[in-house]
Formats: structure tokens, C-alpha cells, sequence
């Protein structure tokens, strides 16, 4: 059984360098599953609550644990939509470890004005932002 990592956060907060880098770092046998290239690229769902997103994410997440060291699940993944997939997925494996980048929304917007190509604005962050959106999960490995 291999080892789950999960990084969230608000749009712009680093999550996804962050899990690139990380990924790159383990090397060999290991999976990246990115929540925006699941929903928009592979599915093209709207992130509404039960979308098909969801469970394919859960699927691969636990494709993952099985066959991986290291799995890692990144994305914003709000509570709401998210949360209990992500606490049925966290007690799968050998050991899980869950971050969550709680950034102000001021910050978010200032990383994301440094992107080249970004495809949003300030107004859709507002939007999407979700503050101090931790998981309550208890009894994790």
C-alpha cells in the first residue's frame, strides 16, 4: 500500500507548483493527479457538487494507493464537493498527509497577476475563493 498526499488551496495560493515539484522530486512510480486537468481536460464538467470529477478522481486516487508509492491529489477541492471523497481516500493508505494552503485572497491575487497566461481574473478568484477551508478529518495514518 503506498502513501497519499494531498495539497490544497485557493487558485493561485502555489499548490500546483508545489505538487509538480514534488512529483518530479520522488521520481519513479509515482501519481500526480491534478483536480483542474480531471474536471476541465479529461471530463470537461463544471465543478458542481457531485460532477463526474469527483469519483474518477477517487478511482485513480485509490489505482494509486494500491500500485504507487506516492500518490498525490492536488487541487482546490472544496470541503463542500470534496471533503468526503477526500476522508474515504485519506484512510486508504499506508500513510496520508494533507496540506492546505491558507492564503488571503489578497495574496492570491497578487501571485496570480504573475502568471503569463492565467485565463481568469480577479473577479472569478473572488468567486471561487473559499477561506480556511480545512478537511475535518480525524484518525488518519
Amino acid at each position: 500500500m503506498g502513501n497519499l498526499i494531498v495539497i490544497r488551496g485557493n487558485s493561485g495560493s502555489g499548490k500546483t507548483v508545489t505538487a509538480n515539484a514534488l512529483h518530479e522530486q520522488l521520481g519513479e512510480n509515482n501519481l500526480l493527479i491534478p483536480q483542474d486537468y480531471v474536471r476541465r481536460t479529461m471530463l470537461r464538467v463544471k465543478d458542481t457538487p457531485n460532477n463526474l470529477a469527483i469519483n474518477l478522481i477517487k478511482e485513480m486516487a485509490l489505482f494509486g494507493i494500491k500500485n504507487c508509492r506516492y500518490t498525490i491529489v492536488e487541487g482546490i477541492l472544496p470541503t463542500s464537493k470534496y471533503g468526503q471523497m477526500l476522508s474515504e481516500i485519506i484512510n486508504q493508505a499506508e500513510k496520508s498527509f494533507i496540506y492546505y494552503y491558507d492564503l488571503p485572497f489578497e495574496e492570491t491575487v497578487k501571485r496570480h497577476q504573475g502568471k503569463t497566461n492565467p485565463g481568469f481574473d480577479e473577479a472569478d478568484l473572488a468567486k471561487w475563493f473559499q477561506p480556511h477551508d480545512l478537511l475535518q478529518v480525524t484518525g488518519y495514518r
